[in-house]
């Protein structure tokens, strides 16, 4: 009787299984017949290779699995192969390059355990990488269960948490106990190397879910995260950052803090309370549409929402701008401060109060620069400045008139 190779086939639905024949020729006759009992002890068959596939509902390929070497046990159904190597597709694209030291192939596939060096390399034009010690893969159910060491990189982050979960159907990685993120100014490519040095940004968050085709992050708080600015000295204090939730996307580099924001950064006496706040990485934008509040030394500014564009240096409080420092204070619908120049511009019912003497400007704009030598200038188009000042009132005796003029001598000659 001829062996046959394909009467494997039948170990799986839609499964094609070849197992090319390493040390015994006798394995593919087992193949198409009930194996006998095997005794206790005896040595599963060795195969010098073994390679999986599997199709979806559409006739696309799936998945498939390769081992240079496998040890087939015909009465468990369960192969242990070394370095497997594999691709996982998306609607027949591939999504994913599988690599790992070793691996357990239950049931002919509808359980595969892998461990040690597991890499899972996202394919395309955005790279990823998911590493994990230890994967129970689920092919029917499109499922990755990481309980070991899971991390995810991207071009400039690095997730990490206690266990993880993959959906491939979805393609999201979901992190459980203890997610954190950490953020890199500076981009890598996770393929070739991975970053080193401390991370800039790092945040911690209760749950996490993220999707690497499309950046799409969703973070439930309480959301905890600490900044060092790239070059900082290790002596200077962290930003500290909080909020409710956090949701981005990491492609764009596009996040918005949900709910309360409280910032915190010591070094430059600066605090900054407000809600929904946006920050838009590349374009280096801070905004809210929100009322917010913020101390740095002894100034306040108020408003009905913010921007900050870092590209120029320069904060925009686009309605409700209220700026108060020790011995005056700001009003005005908009107004516009350069923090390197120290250039101020105000529009829209603007109002300089001054409480010490009593006095104010009003007018329709006002243009001028803060610091020692600074001038403001307060102006009204087509109308007038309205101003008024209070004249302390002398104390003590009335001063003595003076003395009345005397009039010209008369010409003498």
């Amino acid at each position: 009787m001829t062996p046959n190779p394909l009467a494997c086939e039948s170990l799986g639905p839609r499964l094609a299984l070849f197992l090319v024949l390493g040390v015994v020729a006798s394995a593919l006759v087992s193949c198409s017949r009930r194996p006998p009992p095997r005794e206790e002890g005896s040595v599963p068959f060795v195969f010098r290779s073994l390679n999986l596939r599997q199709q979806d509902r559409q006739g696309r390929p799936a998945w498939q699995l390769t081992s240079p070497e496998a040890r087939y046990d015909l009465s468990r159904r369960v192969a242990q192969v070394l370095r497997p190597r594999g691709v996982i597709y998306a609607k027949g694209r591939p999504l994913y390059r599988l690599a790992a030291e070793s691996g357990t192939v239950l049931n002919d596939g509808e359980v595969i355990l892998l461990e040690g060096g597991i890499r899972l390399e996202k394919l395309g034009p955005q790279p990823a990488l998911i590493r994990a010690s230890r994967v129970r893969w689920s092919p029917q159910k499109e499922v990755m269960e990481i309980d070991r060491h899971p991390e995810a990189f991207d071009t400039q982050g690095r997730w990490q948490a206690q266990r993880a979960r993959l959906r491939l159907d979805q393609n999201r990685l979901e992190l459980r106990g203890a997610p954190q993120l950490q953020r890199w100014s500076r981009r890598f490519n996770p393929l070739a190397s991975l970053p080193r040095g401390r991370p800039e940004l790092v945040i911690t968050v209760s749950q996490m879910d993220w999707m690497p085709s499309s950046g799409a992050l969703t973070a439930p708080g309480p959301v905890r995260a600490v900044r060092r600015p790239d070059g900082s000295p290790a002596q200077r204090p962290a930003q500290t950052l909080s909020a409710a939730l956090l949701l981005g996307d990491t492609l764009r580099q596009d996040f918005t803090l949900k709910g309360a924001v409280q910032l915190r950064d010591p070094a430059e006496a600066l605090a900054f309370a407000g809600t929904d706040l946006r920050v838009q990485v590349k374009e280096k934008i801070l905004s809210s549409a929100r009322p917010f509040a913020a101390r740095r030394g002894t100034a306040t500014a108020r408003g009905d929402s913010l921007q900050v564009l870092g590209g120029e240096d320069t904060v925009v409080v686009p309605s409700g701008c209220w700026l108060e420092r020790p011995g005056e204070s700001l009003r005005a619908q908009r107004c516009r401060w350069n923090w390197t120049t120290q250039q101020v511009e105000a529009e829209g019912n603007v109002e300089i109060q001054r409480p010490g003497t009593g006095g104010f400007l009003r007018g329709q704009r006002l243009q001028g620069r803060l610091g020692p030598e600074g001038r403001l200038e307060v102006t009204n188009p087509g109308g007038r400045v309205v101003s008024r000042f209070r004249v302390p009132q002398r104390r003590g005796p009335a001063p003595a008139p003076p003395p009345p003029r005397r009039g010209p001598e008369p010409v003498r000659l």
